[in-house]
């Protein structure tokens, strides 16, 4: 036991000198990259020798991060320059570095020839150490470089040109973006003539590691049919102990393979998936290396299919936007396939007949058969304002501003050269009662009749502030036919008690009618026919709905107890219909 305790601190620590007294740079440490452009020459150092313009770079294992030194000897035997420079990468994740990494690193030259620290995550770059600007103009370059990195974060770099006896403060900065290193590299960035210009030798690398206790993520799944699914995580990642559950069963795993850098593996399942079904997916047991359990241990997978002409069509537009609200479009999937929108644009013609930019729906967005989906560029405000239920799929994407009178609005591939759907809005489209067409959407009845038929749109109801973003529009009409059936208004319950106990509070009025368009004046009248509370005046209908009194009268007091009459009178100005109806309530006290 005492031997593990005092062992134990020093289990973390990793230390690297590199002097390239050996003569190469395969055996003790290894070093692995662009090989072809670097030998150990005859001085025992480590040159470059790219034969054309390049970025080079070489990397060996190192977790040095905690309480660390990094500490090596360039030369550049040429003006530096933002073609020109070499870099110290003192903390990556990676060893391959093509397409971005997760580190920090110096580079020496430049733009301004400077030396710098940077933290680099992805392919973003932050310069958090701004050098002393012209300090590497000069031929040749001799300069040492050595950053520390305390327990704070807090990091330090120094220079020393071989004319100077100390090392120089370049600037000191606090980072922790950053806390886990798996590899020290070195690279140099060359044009044609400057090959073999670059030098490097005296490598020293001394510090700990950080404890890691974060979690990793899951950050992308794919299915590669038939029976393949591929997976990758932010960080390296314990493949051993893993059990696969999609739809809550384990799955046995035929075979698996995983990247260098263990963070993307690829599993053949004993099952095969099938387009149109969501699969909901599980892991159990998978840790990182650290041991630290998956952040985000479940995801659903949509497998798609492909997208045809009239297969996703414009159910709604709010083109006019409200003052408390935003703009927004809605697509319909009318067809019986899972279709992913992912990559597809939504935009509108110019004058010419071509076709504005547009908005991309963003990756992972997918529509259910006979489902709807809204689009917006504030899907919170726009879902709170219209007071869409918990259920409503509304999107955030980017957004340019609809014409508030006419425009034609297309959807279409990322190519732009296969149009799914077109439909030309005009705000004389609205009903003839709307006024102020502002903050007033357009919503398609019928699903399956054309979108450039003007009689199957029509305005939103009043009810969720003439809009119903991402649910079933207020006009929906569930077949293309006139249905003869008597169609009533009618009441949930005959006798409701405004008391607040959660038993009949309200007095709920449905209605279904047998076309659209309808106006509807709605009052409650006493026993004796005087007017206690409107209902409606001048409302347009949706189709379908229901209406809610809570019993209380035009002066917001609750009514006295009695029976109470609703008068009802509905007109379709259009056809010139008008109806009336009366039916009677019983306000209770329980």
């Amino acid at each position: 036991m005492l031997f593990f305790l005092f062992f134990a601190p020093f289990s973390c620590f990793s230390q690297l000198s590199e002097s390239f007294s050996d003569g190469n740079f395969t055996y003790n440490p290894v070093w692995t990259g662009n090989s072809n452009n670097f030998i150990v020459n005859s001085e025992k150092q480590l040159q470059s020798v790219a034969t054309a313009a390049s970025s080079s770079c070489l990397f060996t294992p190192s977790q040095a991060i905690q309480n660390a030194t990094w500490e090596c000897k360039f030369t550049i035997d040429y003006p530096t320059s933002s073609s020109n420079y070499a870099c110290m990468y003192i903390v990556s994740d990676k060893q391959s570095i093509e397409n971005g990494f997760k580190g920090y690193f110096v580079q020496v030259g430049g733009s301004n020839d400077e030396v710098s620290l940077y933290c680099q995550e992805g392919t973003q770059k932050v310069k958090i150490i701004d050098g002393i600007d012209k300090r590497t103009d000069v031929r040749p370059l001799n300069i040492n470089v050595k950053v520390t990195r305390d327990s704070l974060s807090v990091f330090h770099l120094y220079s020393r040109l071989s004319t100077e006896k100390d090392d120089v403060l370049e600037g000191t900065a606090q980072n922790s973006n950053v806390l886990k290193s798996n590899y020290f590299g070195l690279s140099y960035n060359n044009t044609a003539t400057t090959g073999n210009c670059y030098f490097f030798d005296d490598i020293f690398v001394t510090g700990g590691k950080v404890t890691d206790i974060t979690s990793p993520e899951w950050i992308s799944i794919e299915i590669l049919y038939p029976d393949t699914v591929k997976c990758v995580f932010s960080e390296a990642m314990n493949f051993e102990a893993q059990v696969l559950r999609i739809n809550g069963q384990a799955v046995g795993i035929l075979s698996q393979y995983h990247d260098e850098e263990m963070t993307e593996i690829k599993l053949v399942a004993s099952m095969l998936f099938e387009r149109g079904n969501v699969y909901h997916i599980s892991w159990e047991g998978l840790t990182d290396l650290s041991g630290n359990a998956l952040k985000n241990q479940t995801r659903d997978y949509a497998c798609t299919e492909k997208m045809s002409f009239g297969d996703v069509v414009f159910n709604e537009v709010m083109f006019h936007q409200p003052d408390s609200s935003f703009e927004y479009i809605e697509l319909y999937n009318r067809s019986e396939k899972l279709v992913e929108l992912d990559g597809i644009i939504f935009t509108t013609r110019k004058a010419g007949g071509s076709l504005n930019a547009g908005n991309k729906i963003p990756e992972g967005v997918f529509v259910f058969p006979h489902n709807c989906v809204a689009f917006t560029s504030n899907p919170d405000v726009v879902k709170a304002y219209h007071q869409c239920p918990e259920e409503a799929k509304i999107v955030q994407t980017g957004w340019s501003n609809l014409n508030n009178e006419s425009a034609t609005l297309v959807l279409v591939n990322a190519q732009k050269d296969t149009v799914y759907d077109e439909f030309t809005y005009n705000e004389l489209m609205h009903h003839m009662l709307i006024k102020n067409p502002k903050g007033v959407a357009l919503e398609r009845m019928y699903p399956d009749r054309e979108s450039q038929d003007l009689t199957n749109w029509h305005s939103a109801a009043f009810c969720n502030n003439y809009g119903t973003p991402g649910f079933k529009n207020s006009q929906y009409r569930e077949r293309d036919d006139e249905d003869g059936g008597k169609k009533l208004f009618f009441l949930e319950e005959d006798v409701f008690s405004p008391d607040n106990d959660g038993v009949d509070d309200v007095c709920v009025l449905k209605y279904v009618l047998e076309e659209e368009g309808y106006v509807a004046n709605i009052l409650i009248l006493s026993a004796t026919g005087e007017r206690v509370f409107s209902f409606a005046n001048n409302e347009l209908l949706a189709s379908s709905g229901q209406l809610l009194w809570d019993g209380r009268n035009d002066h917001g007091k609750v009514a006295t107890v009695g029976i109470y009459v609703i008068f009802i009178e509905i007109i379709q100005p259009t056809k010139g219909k008008r109806k009336h109806f009366k039916i009677p309530v019983v306000l209770s006290s329980r």
